[in-house]
């Protein structure tokens, strides 16, 4: 997501720079082949938010408090821009966030759910971009063929998926199965029964287009849900019909349901054993199949098109350049604001019961935050005195 948005930003408007604040990854060449300088850490963001002479950060993180992670402010500046991956909550430094960002309405409605928001903050839902230079449209013959891809970690892997192939494979005797990215515990048991070469086990790898064009149906499912799914979208963008499994249960995300309007763009099964019959529905039934991959291809060009999501974080950007500092006019839902229209002081004190609240429902989080709490204050004075 971060390479794509920095790929698109208006360079004639945005000096665009990315930051590794603690290591590099698999995206620093990519980001560096598209010419966009990389700062690869361990490092000091406040140090490099200086020399760089930054307005806004824009820091993709987990929610919780992480020591670092974002910049210390002077006079407003940076705005500090956070996509919420897990829907986590920062106690310390929650009201230094000018804009949480959320990459699904579910995502977003869950955390407004459990945590209190801040005047002067806003709280908007933006999809994870797809890059559709990356997946031009190729014409492909029909060949029973399923099979996702995902990084190797056990929780994005459910074992849906290892118990369906059997029953697939026996009622559909020409299909075949390819997965790409599975962790060694999904491995290690398809690898104990005897597939005769039906089921192949691709290692991960930053190119996926190439594996999207072996597929016909695009059969996903992991263990603690998706709070949106990249790989959904980028199926979808494929023309692959997807089939998902939803996870309503508590603090599972189940964003998927989201991307995926069952019997339109995929198949939603309820229960995991409706599964195997739904990928085994969409590998026979060839109109149900064609028609929910256009649908799903349709969808992806509409709301997760790389441009058009770029030219919306473009304008979310300039509106927080524009407002004044201790403005609160953008609220989202500021009718429901009790501190709406308070000064910066009148917002943290009220603040401060909520915040308190939270911290005696997580007593496990209260050491732990003790010795953050002294390190972000021992920091900032530092910065302040530079």
């Amino acid at each position: 997501t971060l390479q794509i948005f920095c790929k698109y930003l208006d360079k004639s408007r945005f000096d665009v720079f990315a930051c590794g604040r603690l290591r590099g990854g698999v995206r620093e060449q990519e980001l560096k082949r598209l010419g966009i300088p990389v700062f690869v850490g361990p490092l000091d963001l406040d140090e490099l938010v200086k020399q760089l002479d930054v307005d806004i950060c824009h820091a993709y993180r987990s929610g919780h408090y992480d020591p670092g992670s974002l910049p210390a402010k002077r006079h407003g500046r940076p705005r500090i821009v956070e996509t919420n991956v897990f829907q986590d909550y920062d106690p310390v430094e929650n009201l230094l966030i000018d804009c949480h960002l959320f990459m699904s309405r579910f995502s977003r409605d869950r955390y407004l759910q459990k945590f209190p928001r801040v005047a002067g903050a806003r709280y908007e839902t933006l999809y994870n971009p797809i890059d559709f230079e990356e997946f031009p449209p190729r014409e492909k013959d029909f060949n029973f063929t399923f099979g996702r891809c995902g990084r190797p970690d056990y929780q994005k892997w459910h074992e849906v998926y290892v118990n369906a192939l059997p029953k697939i494979l026996k009622n559909v005797p020409e299909a075949r199965c390819i997965l790409k990215g599975a962790p060694d515990e999904i491995a290690d048991r398809i690898q104990t029964h005897a597939y005769n070469e039906r089921v192949t086990l691709l290692p991960p790898s930053v190119e996926v287009a190439g594996f999207y064009q072996q597929l016909d149906v695009f059969a996903h499912a992991a263990r603690v849900g998706e709070t949106f799914g990249c790989v959904i979208a980028e199926a979808m963008a494929n023309g692959l019909p997807v089939v998902t499994l939803s996870t309503p249960q508590r603090k599972k995300a189940n964003a998927q349901v989201e991307l995926v309007d069952d019997k339109i763009t995929g198949l939603v099964c309820r229960s995991p054993w409706e599964y195997a019959d739904a990928v085994i529905e969409l590998l026979r039934n060839n109109e149900l199949r064609m028609r929910v991959g256009r649908a799903g291809r349709d969808k992806a060009l509409n709301e997760f098109e790389a441009g058009k999501l770029t030219r919306k974080l473009e304008e979310l950007y300039r509106e927080l350049m524009e407002q004044r500092q201790g403005e609160t006019e953008v609220v989202a839902d500021s009718e429901d604001l009790p501190v709406r229209n308070k000064s910066a002081s009148g917002h943290a004190l009220a603040f401060v019961p909520q915040a308190v609240t939270f911290l005696l429902r997580h007593p496990t989080k209260l050491g732990r935050l003790r010795e953050q709490w002294r390190e972000h204050q021992a920091r900032l004075h530092s910065w302040q005195k530079s």
